[in-house]
């Protein structure tokens, strides 16, 4: 009768280690993937002679296009686009507030939306400056000979964003 009970206990015991053992395993794996997750790859840019050249043509249609630039195995996000009057930014896909969780932003009619707190920001306006803190933050680039161009270092130094 003893013995019995003793089977019983064991395969129990052994059971709950299995399952438990299971349930730890897919926990650390969440916490993991959740904290080391990449940010989307976009159309890849590669730097020359410490600059990104986007050409004009490419990117002067109304529309967002976004890009990825990689360094040291980080993917750094930016966007282009042009607002109302014509004129081409170059920022971060990626804000002060909202970074830390690698959405970005979307393309979404005639608005660009931030993939975590979903504030909208109006393609045609000429600045987007606000002070709730989510904002794509600006990168310094010039416009020479029908190219945007963009100092690498310039890029480089937001990798802590992504």
């Amino acid at each position: 009768m003893r013995c019995g009970f003793t089977n019983r206990f064991m395969i129990m015991s052994q059971s709950i280690f299995l399952l438990l053992t299971c349930l730890l395993i897919a926990l650390i794996s969440f916490l993991v993937s959740g904290c080391s997750r990449l940010p989307v790859e976009y159309k890849t840019l590669q730097a020359s002679d410490g600059e990104i050249r986007i050409p004009v043509k490419e990117v002067n249609d109304g529309k967002v296009h976004f890009f990825t630039y990689k360094k040291s195995g980080k993917r750094i996000n930016l966007l282009v686009r042009s607002d109302g009057s014509g004129t081409l930014s170059v920022y971060f896909d990626a804000c002060y507030t909202c970074y830390k969780h690698k959405k970005g932003y979307r393309e979404d009619g005639t608005d660009l939306v931030c993939n975590e707190c979903k504030m909208r920001f109006k393609l045609a306006d000429k600045k987007w400056d606000h002070t709730d803190g989510c904002s794509p933050i600006l990168l310094k680039s010039t416009l020479t000979d029908g190219f945007i161009i963009i100092k690498a270092d310039t890029i480089e130094k937001g990798a802590k964003l992504f």
